[in-house]
């Protein structure tokens, strides 16, 4: 019976051995005959007669080795003969490490003739000493001041299997019936403040002591330690603690921390630990540029990842059941295909394929490996149940965060994307974000859609230019004007000769604007108004006080920000910002409406009008086919919508300041293009020199004549419709007529030939006039009190 004296080093408290107590529990138990009923009493009373040192407190162990037979018979009070091969338990003196007394595996793992510099506790900087100090200052607390302290936080010490050099985790479990405390000499007071300070301190070993003297205590007996398995329960909390950290499943060494717990709970120094993930969405399998953090079937070579490799493989089984698929030998399999012999040439012959699932979809697979045949069965693998909640969760947060980074990404290279098209911005965006991950210097390449059926139309206001350049005209001259009034009023007060050369400049530019404006024109006045006319008006504010009235009432004349009188070009600007929010908002809603026809690429641009194109076909979509019959539909559906902005906008007509007039226009082309994604203007453009065409007919349609006259093609209350082929004429009158039967338009269709454009000849048109006070139906009366409340507010 050895013992070191390696924790007793630092420990400051005096600790005896004293068997004393545990002889006494003997003696009134033999002689009340309850617990030790059956046991040979005068025998064992003997025995305790001739050991008298056993009573005393014991400096030299050699005292128990003297009496081993009695010391082991009165031990089997504490350490049941049953349980003696079974429990992990020591005597042990009193706060202390100091062991004299155990049982095989006790002594196997913490062994009295050396000492572990391997083990952990779970205690602030794994300082033992700190909490060996506390307890036995605990212990004191109650025993001379009543504290009535419990130590709520378990202790957990951690121990590495010296075989396997897994860590085990221990419950430790103090017991001090047959330990008292000695107290040397006078009590000093300790009042409850004080308790409650060193417990808001409770590894502050100096302050404890500071309190609780050593020198004033010292401990007599034994305690009796028990260490219980609690291996599996601690490291599920902890790999859950690992999991909820952001880079739990991407960082190399957390896959590392985290590989070699779930070994520990399993018991398996070789496992190995697998997992991948992938967006349900975009069907992609990913380990996010963390070489570690991989499935087993990572591949070495490109044919390891042909999808066809995993049809019928375990693999699929678990994504089929959603459930896990354990193998206990690969071998021994009745089928075995390409994957189950990848699994075995990298040296796995059991295996474990969870499925990692999320609201029925499968995101991810949670893979345990082991190199021996029968490690994984359904008992062993239950361990799992606690274990896929958590990966799942990571998963699904890395995922998240993955689809964030990606989007970023995206954004950086092509601002916002469409929602429909955004699978294939994605798909890109993964392997671009992976070959970046992997030190490449890769870009995001092409991005073409083949084969899409291009729709565009065009409500634009009516003279915009010609509009803006009078009302900046008018305000200009009024402006011009008032100056002139504050001028004459004070050439009656100040004769100056600086006056009347600024009045007469005043006089020049009223004549020069009343004729027109002309390029330049507008920034003259300006800078004549904010050089000369306001230091000119600011000197005299300032200088004479009965000229600063007349002055103050021109200025509140003039708009706060712009300093110059600004109420025709406001009424025009706020008028077209009414018109086209009014067709923003409504081609918004009923766009989205659309949307649930058949998904489609929508883009819109807002100037002095509202133009969009959209985009239709098998290429732009997933697991969607398109057909002539939605595109037919789209076409009329696009005409009702050109129909309904007009009725929009004349019910809008009575709030606008200024009275502007819409024309609208639809381009049909028949034949399908390719759209390409342009990167330096962040938006979709046809691709090929063929489609070309179709480009240059958009930018110069709206400003067309029609042949042989000055006739605008684009006129106000009516919608244009140019085409190129007699079938989109014959499929468009179809349609017409279909909107003369709903009220929609009326009158004769006019069939027209437009004037030759550069880089397109050859344009026919059709017009026809819609009816502004016609009753909308699907989309139309709710959807437009909705725009118009929104535009108000």
């Amino acid at each position: 019976m050895t013992a070191s004296n390696k924790y007793l080093e630092n420990f400051p408290f005096r600790t005896v051995l004293n068997l004393s107590s545990l002889v006494s529990y003997w003696e009134v138990n033999l002689e009340s005959n309850n617990i030790f009923s059956g046991y040979p009493a005068k025998r064992i009373k003997k025995l305790i007669a001739g050991a008298p040192e056993l009573r005393q407190p014991i400096k030299d162990l050699e005292v128990l080795n003297k009496h081993k037979e009695l010391v082991g018979l009165l031990m089997s009070a504490v350490f049941p003969p049953a349980l003696i091969s079974s429990e992990l338990a020591a005597a042990i003196l009193p706060f202390n490490f100091h062991g004299f007394y155990a049982t095989p595996r006790y002594r196997k793992l913490l062994p009295f003739d050396r000492v572990r510099e391997d083990i952990e506790v779970n205690i602030p900087g794994n300082n033992m000493l700190a909490g060996k100090i506390m307890k036995a200052c605990i212990f004191i607390l109650n025993r001379f001041y009543n504290a009535g302290l419990m130590a709520d936080q378990p202790m957990l010490v951690t121990i590495p299997d010296e075989e396997t050099g897994l860590k085990q985790v221990f419950k430790v479990d103090l017991n001090t019936q047959f330990a008292d405390v000695i107290c040397n000499g006078e009590l000093d007071p300790i009042d409850k403040k004080t308790i409650r300070m060193l417990l808001d301190n409770l590894y502050d070993v100096d302050l404890w002591l500071k309190h609780i003297k050593p020198e004033k205590f010292h401990f007599e007996g034994f305690s009796i330690m028990k260490l219980t398995d609690v291996t599996t329960e601690e490291m599920l909390s902890s790999v859950k603690y690992d999991l909820l950290k952001k880079d739990a499943v991407t960082c190399s060494n957390s896959f590392k921390a985290i590989q070699q717990k779930i070994r520990a709970i399993f018991r398996l120094p070789d496992m190995a630990l697998g997992l991948t993930y992938f967006d349900p969405n975009n069907n992609m399998i990913s380990n996010y540029g963390a070489s570690d953090w991989s499935s087993f079937m990572m591949p070495n070579d490109e044919e390891a990842m042909n999808c066809d490799y995993f049809i019928g493989s375990i693999y699929d089984k678990a994504y089929q059941k959603q459930r896990p698929v354990i193998v206990e030998d690969l071998e021994d399999l009745e089928t075995i295909g390409h994957i189950e012999k990848a699994l075995i040439k990298k040296g796995i012959k059991s295996v474990v394929v969870a499925p990692l699932v999320v609201d029925d979809e499968v995101i991810g697979m949670l893979e345990l490996g082991s190199p021996k045949a029968g490690h994984f069965n359904p008992v062993s693998a239950s361990k799992l149940d606690s274990l896929l909640p958590m990966f799942t969760a990571a998963v699904r947060r890395v995922l998240g965060e993955m689809r964030m980074e990606v989007r970023a990404l995206i954004q950086e290279e092509c601002t916002s994307i469409h929602p429909t098209v955004e699978w294939k911005f994605l798909e890109r965006g993964y392997e671009l974000m992976n070959q970046r991950r992997k030190g490449a210097k890769a870009e995001l390449g092409d991005i073409v859609f083949n084969h899409v059926y291009p729709i565009y139309g065009l409500s634009d206001i009516r003279n915009s230019s010609l509009e803006r350049a009078r009302a900046i005209q008018l305000d200009l001259r009024n402006n011009l004007r008032q100056v002139k009034k504050v001028i004459s009023t004070v050439l009656e007060y100040k004769k100056m000769p600086i006056l009347d050369e600024i009045n007469y400049r005043v006089d020049l530019e009223i004549r020069k604007i009343s004729k027109g404006l002309d390029s330049g024109d507008e920034s003259s006045v300006l800078d004549f108004l904010r050089n000369e006319v306001v230091p000119t008006f600011n000197y005299f504010k300032e200088t004479e006080e009965l000229l600063r009235p007349v002055i103050e009432d021109y200025e509140k004349m003039l708009d706060p920000k712009l300093g110059v009188i600004y109420d025709k070009r406001k009424d025009f600007e706020e008028s077209l910002t009414k018109i086209n929010e009014t067709i923003s908002l409504y081609l918004d809603q009923v766009e989205e409406q659309a949307q649930q026809i058949f998904p489609h690429y929508f883009e819109k641009y807002k100037t002095d009008g509202v133009e969009y194109n959209i985009y239709l076909g098998d290429s732009l979509v997933q697991d969607r086919r398109f057909s002539k019959l939605l595109l037919s539909n789209f076409r009329l559906w696009q005409l009702l919508t050109q129909c309904e902005i007009a009725v929009n906008i004349e019910k809008l007509k009575p709030q606008l300041s200024r009275q502007l007039d819409i024309t609208q226009l639809i381009l049909v082309h028949g034949e399908p293009l390719s759209i390409k994604f342009r990167r330096d203007e962040k938006h979709f453009d046809v691709d090929g020199a063929y489609n070309i065409r179709y480009e240059i007919v958009k930018k110069r349609i709206d400003k067309a004549n029609v042949k042989g006259t000055n006739e605008r093609l684009t006129q106000p209350g009516k919608i244009a419709i140019v085409y190129t082929q007699q079938k989109e004429a014959e499929e468009y009158l179809r349609y017409i007529e279909y909107l003369k039967s709903i009220d929609y338009v009326y009158g004769d269709v006019e069939l027209l030939e437009l004037e030759e454009l550069q880089g397109a000849n050859g344009l026919k048109a059709l017009r026809i006039q819609v009816n502004l006070k016609s009753n909308q139906r699907e989309y139309g009366n709710e959807l437009l009190k909705d725009v118009i409340a929104a535009i108000n507010a």
